[in-house]
């Protein structure tokens, strides 16, 4: 905003201001010559108004309705040339009482001093400062791109920002783990809006917030491209936001999208060895040594994991605010889609966990989920199928969330009795079915834990072993001939599941031993 006082002290004008100091300082948007008795009709407001009084100020009644006339018209102030060669050789003095009476700010304009060279200064001014926002904007975003080609690209922009403006940054990954700071200060807010961040993060990229107390601006904003999120950044500054700072940020915003998707190629074969680690341990064919070593290829180290199993098609967003929402209670974790389920691999999972994923499921609205028990790394296969189990009977219960009970007394059920004497009671009431796998290639046991599993629903034991319908059906009714129980008899159940159980315990002791 171009002010009177700073019009009045160009270089080489020469002009004075001949009200007092003390005096408002109107804004100048124009300067305009003219010798009219009356220019307003030509006037919008806030001109400085130049003339050498030609035809004017002889009489000092006119002198004041003129002066009375340019106020009501919001003039910002009348500049009067003086000199031997003009109109007026000095100012005169009921000008400058009329002036005064009527409130106009007057200045005095040397004989030396052209007019349009007043008028030129003033345009050229106020184009200065119509265009120095944008001549800034193009020096910060120079500054901007440089500092993204750096090797260190993410930390170099929020430094870059912070040079060009006040704000302090800092960008976390999609799990909330810090990537890069410019100032504790962006920490602190981050930390006090933590939770409704990991909320907002399961709408994907489409959304922000944006909060004003009066003493701080505040500006979350997911990071990603084509729908895919890669991170979060926050920005705080004193005092509002202004349309240059908007401009700014929008700017940084693009930029560090762009390179957190950079970021997130080039660990590419980290993500396919930690892959490769999780399917390993998933398919429950891994000693103990094995699994530690495959973890370790990962960059993981930990003596016990637990699985959760979700429905497939959960959107990225949803899955990546689930795994930040548990991430601080957990070693690490993995995340694998597996044909009809998501699964997590939670390693070295806190007790508090179940209740705090159940939480975060309830709120993100995934379907029905399941959790199974801790185990070690080697068991992780057993983990899973109890996982699938819990979901499955949360499916029925029509609840979001089912933890397999984790407590001394399930296992102390599951422990009863000597492991030579639950072998024996798993392989009676196994043993037909058993024999006739062997003899016809049945698999007639695989379809009974699929089946139990699945809480006794054909279709989906049948999905989980990939046959059809009515082979399930047929198995189911195979089974139940060959044990000669009843499935829907309770008792007859509980012992087949049990069997079951026991076999697959037997089998996971085996192997670890």
């Amino acid at each position: 905003m171009l002010r009177l006082s700073t019009v009045v002290v160009f270089p080489d004008l020469g002009l004075t201001r001949v009200s007092s100091s003390g005096e408002a300082d109107p804004e100048v948007r124009w300067a305009h010559v003219s010798e009219l008795q009356d220019p307003t009709p030509w006037l919008v407001g806030h001109e400085l108004l130049l003339t050498t009084g030609l035809d004017l100020f002889r009489d000092a009644k006119k002198t004041v309705e003129y002066c009375v006339r340019l106020t009501t018209a919001g003039v910002a102030a009348l500049g009067l040339s003086t000199g031997k060669s003009l109109p007026h050789r000095q100012l005169p003095e009921h000008l400058v009482d009329a002036a005064a009476v009527s409130g106009l700010q007057l200045v005095h304009v040397p004989e030396n001093t052209p007019l349009q060279s007043v008028v030129r200064r003033v345009s050229d001014a106020l184009n200065e400062e119509q265009t120095e926002p944008l001549r800034r904007a193009l020096l910060a975003q120079r500054q901007l791109s440089e500092a993204a080609a750096s090797s260190d690209g993410v930390a170099s922009v929020l430094w870059a920002l912070a040079s060009n403006t006040s704000f302090v940054c800092a960008v976390y990954d999609p799990a909330l783990r810090p990537v890069a700071s410019s100032g504790p200060d962006a920490e602190q807010h981050f930390a006090l809006r933590r939770g409704e961040i990991g909320t907002r993060m399961l709408e994907g990229l489409r959304w922000a917030i944006s909060i004003d107390d009066g003493v701080h601006s505040t500006i979350v904003s997911p990071l990603g491209t084509q729908g895919r999120l890669r991170g979060v950044m926050i920005a705080v500054k004193r005092g509002p936001l202004s349309s240059y700072d908007q401009a700014i940020l929008s700017m940084v915003f693009s930029l560090l999208s762009v390179l957190l998707e950079l970021r997130h190629s080039s660990t590419h074969q980290q993500r396919l060895a930690r892959n490769r680690a999780v399917d390993a341990l998933l398919a429950g064919d891994l000693s103990e040594i094995e699994a530690t070593v495959r973890l370790a290829r990962a960059g993981v180290e930990c003596s016990t994991v637990q699985c959760v199993s979700m429905p497939d098609g959960i959107s990225e967003p949803r899955l990546t605010a689930l795994i930040s929402g548990i991430k601080d209670y957990c070693g690490d974790i993995f995340s694998r889609q597996k044909p009809a389920e998501s699964v997590l691999v939670l390693c070295d999972p806190e007790p508090g966990v179940p209740a705090l994923l159940a939480d975060l499921i309830a709120k993100a609205d995934t379907g029905p989920a399941g959790m199974g028990t801790v185990v070690g790394p080697e068991r992780a296969a057993l983990s899973l199928r109890q996982a699938n189990r819990a979901r499955s009977l949360a499916r029925r219960r029509s609840v979001p969330f089912i933890a397999l009970p984790d407590s001394p007394g399930y296992k102390a059920m599951l422990m009863l009795g000597d492991p030579a004497e639950r072998a024996n009671f798993a392989d009676a009431v196994l043993a037909p079915l058993d024999d006739h796998d062997a003899k016809r290639s049945s698999e007639l046991v695989p379809a009974l834990s699929a089946f139990l599993e699945n809480t006794c629903n054909v279709e989906s034991a049948a999905a989980q072993l990939g046959v059809h319908r009515h082979t399930m059906r047929a198995r189911v009714s195979k089974i139940a001939e060959l044990t000669g129980r009843d499935f829907d008899n309770s008792a007859d159940l509980l012992e087949l599941w049990l069997a079951c159980e026991f076999r697959e315990m037997a089998q996971s002791e085996g192997q670890a031993g």
